[in-house]
């Protein structure tokens, strides 16, 4: 275990964080890709239908992972009977999902899916769920950076697994058995990293602290899953298997910048943790993080904004041309979607689970009817992404105000205007050079996401010094170390 998490070097472990993030999406979004290209708009939509299930039910030993998290990362504590607790929780949330699965599956038609199918989601609850027990509780015992390395293995396992089962034609089935398999790999080996083993010692009290956090981590993480997979729930609905499958690829595109925001805010959490165990400030943490979580997601709505169709096509397919404008909503409800993390991770750290948890739950209050009468009397793809954009904006305003109550006023960190900036001067380029240049085929498009980040990425350095700053203290003392490891 970590010295003293309140100590924890934010910089350095959201880089790190960052670094596995970026890798394990580029693998992901590879695998996206080929079951788009193999699959189709309806199969890729029949299989993240599947997985949507799958990862709804996972949520709640993630709401036990979060709950983990917090209490072994405060100092001077104990972490075994943690371990237990969790351990035996997500024994007996098995046993009871897949008792009620197979008396569904017997004696009704509830699921539309084949057997196969329904014993595959069962297995990645099993395994995925015990993956996030095991790596949340590493994450919390101060190694936030190494916790998502090891997700990034998981990717590269379950890769290595799916694609054999996917071009032997076992489509869905293949996919879900091929994460299953590589994520119990992958939480192996991160009970064998965190190098704690189970312990009885004081289970009870232990279980009653992790009961404290988790009456509010667990329907939080459910409520928010819910909430996400709601979208694609609906959209099925009203629209078919083909727009789920615009609207998970295009999810797909924006995901490095949820990545980052992830990243960083995962090592916030253990820090913001060990800090408020010891009774120390943490606002400078989270002004901190607010000011780069959404470094990525800008620049992407407005490229998006730019070429939505051109990139659908280049990554997925000519088939997905049509989801390019799914592609613009998306990155437009992620931009509110991404600055909430930092808040709803300092709340959260901090022992004060129940200002997220309420917020979800209004938010799903509003969004289901809103994006029903959405999706069905305007448009089911668009109407359930224009739902969920006013829904995030009106959450993250909701952050805005707790932070003015309960962390020390409103935070909108000054570059993130510079960053805003800098994107607009993005898509004036990009906009200007696409009439110079025919979309016609893979290498133009890429050519002009690469000017385009490049464009950025240098108004950004002349419009803000505190983005040169960080680089300045953060980026390039790694360089240097890996460099004189090298050497």
């Amino acid at each position: 275990m970590a010295d003293n998490t309140a100590d924890l070097d934010l910089g350095s472990e959201a880089l790190s964080s960052v670094a596995a993030k970026f890798t394990m999406s580029g693998l992901g979004f590879i695998g996206v890709v080929l079951f788009a290209r193999v699959l189709g708009p309806a199969g890729t939509g029949q299989y993240y239908f599947a997985l949507a299930i799958a990862l709804l039910l996972v949520r709640v030993d993630a709401g036990v992972g979060v709950a983990l998290k917090k209490r072994v990362s405060e100092v001077d504590t104990d972490p075994r009977p943690y371990l237990s607790v969790g351990l035996a929780f997500h024994f007996v949330w098995v046993v009871i999902v897949a008792t009620a699965t197979l008396v569904v599956t017997r004696y009704t038609a509830f699921l539309p899916m084949t057997p196969l199918v329904v014993a595959a989601i069962v297995a990645v609850l099993a395994t995925v769920g015990l993956f996030q027990i095991l790596n949340r509780f590493y994450a919390g015992l101060g190694y936030p950076s190494r916790s998502l390395w090891a997700d990034t293995a998981r990717s590269v396992l379950t890769i290595g697994f799916q694609l054999p089962l996917l071009f032997a034609g076992y489509e869905a089935f293949g996919l879900l058995a091929g994460l299953a398999s590589g994520t119990l790999i992958a939480a192996f080996g991160v009970f064998i990293a965190a190098g704690v083993r189970p312990g009885v010692e004081r289970v009870g009290g232990t279980a009653q602290d992790v009961y404290i956090f988790a009456r509010y981590s667990v329907p939080t993480a459910v409520v928010e899953d819910f909430y996400k997979r709601a979208d694609v729930i609906l959209i099925g609905f009203f629209a078919g298997d083909a727009a789920v499958g615009f609207y998970e690829t295009a999810l797909r595109i924006v995901t490095p910048a949820q990545q980052l925001s992830g990243s960083i805010s995962n090592a916030l959490g253990v820090k913001v943790s060990g800090l408020t165990s010891l009774g120390q400030e943490i606002r400078e943490d989270v002004v901190n993080t607010v000011a780069y979580s959404g470094l990525l997601i800008l620049p992407m709505f407005f490229g998006a904004l730019a070429m939505p169709a051109a990139l659908m096509r280049t990554f997925f397919g000519s088939d997905f041309g049509a989801g390019g404008v799914a592609l613009v909503g998306v990155a437009g409800f992620f931009i509110f979607y991404i600055y909430q993390d930092p808040f709803a991770t300092a709340l959260e750290s901090s022992d004060r689970p129940q200002f997220v948890f309420w917020l979800r739950v209004v938010a799903l209050l509003i969004h289901l009817p809103l994006a029903g009468v959405l999706g069905y009397y305007w448009n089911g793809l668009l109407g359930i992404i224009v739902a969920t954009l006013s829904v995030e904006i009106v959450l993250l305003f909701a952050y805005q105000y707790v932070s003015r109550k309960h962390l020390g006023g409103i935070i909108i960190p000054r570059p993130v205007w510079a960053q805003l900036g800098s994107a607009v001067v993005m898509y004036v380029a990009i906009t200007t050079t696409m009439r110079l240049v025919a979309l016609s085929w893979w290498l133009p498009v890429i050519g002009l996401v690469g000017f385009g980040a490049t464009v950025y990425f240098s108004t950004l350095s002349v419009l803000s010094p505190h983005f040169r700053l960080t680089i300045s203290n953060v980026l390039f003392p790694v360089i240097r170390r890996i460099v004189k490891r090298i050497a």
